[in-house]
């Protein structure tokens, strides 16, 4: 009879700790609504990603798609995606799982010339656990992540700040580094790198949200931002 009255017991426990008990990706909370987040990713179409190479809307049936509830590029030859819409002052928050390398680009300007990061900055999306701006959650070329806790085969999670051009990175929830665009601290770092030479390098004020595509599989869901 004991054994008997364990078996509900023992569903209970399973349903409340299984993945499908877990809360639903790419929603907004009524705390989140109030706060004035929106989803830059519905979770079911590609609705409101440009394309790099086009500069138009990104078309159904090409390398990026919807999968598992995460925008997913299986394959190179997607390009690099960016928002519809240009952002000045920010908080974003992404969620991504990767098997190599790609990354996200803050101030897009998709009437500039050439590759998209030639005048856009790019934070690092790796698996990389190092400390490097070639690592997880890295400013690339420019500054160090420093330490921090990461899943290289799950979800981690990337927040990004700007607020009058004053940037502040945060990686699993850690505070990793704080920067000022157009400081001496930010030119001189800009002035040693390879975006030296290029003349609009962070020049934009108001600029887009990017995507990168480097080749390797990658997705990125719970897209999220708010204007400050």
């Amino acid at each position: 009879m004991k054994q008997l009255l364990l078996l509900p017991t023992l569903l209970l426990l399973f349903a409340v700790s299984s993945p499908a008990a877990e809360e639903a990706p790419n929603q907004i909370s009524d705390n989140e609504k109030a706060e004035g987040w929106t989803l830059l990713f519905d979770g079911q179409t590609l609705k409101g990603w440009q394309s790099w190479k086009t500069r138009k809307a990104v078309e159904a049936g090409g390398a990026w798609t919807v999968k598992d509830d995460a925008l997913t590029l299986d394959k190179k030859g997607g390009g690099d995606l960016y928002t519809e819409k240009a952002y000045e002052n920010f908080d974003f928050t992404v969620d991504y799982k990767t098997a190599g390398n790609s990354g996200l680009f803050i101030r897009v300007n998709p009437e500039g010339k050439g590759a998209i990061w030639h005048s856009a900055p790019e934070v690092q999306v790796e698996r990389d656990k190092g400390s490097k701006s070639t690592s997880a959650g890295g400013l690339y070329a420019l500054i160090d992540v420093g330490e921090k806790t990461i899943d290289p085969d799950g979800w981690n999670t990337i927040r990004i700040r700007i607020k009058d051009n004053k940037g502040t990175h945060w990686f699993n929830g850690k505070e990793v580094y704080s920067y000022e665009i157009g400081s001496d601290d930010w030119n001189e770092r800009v002035a040693k790198s390879k975006f030296g030479k290029h003349a609009g390098f962070a020049k934009l004020e108001k600029g887009h949200i990017g995507l990168q595509d480097h080749g390797a599989k990658v997705q990125f869901r719970n897209i999220k931002i708010r204007e400050l």
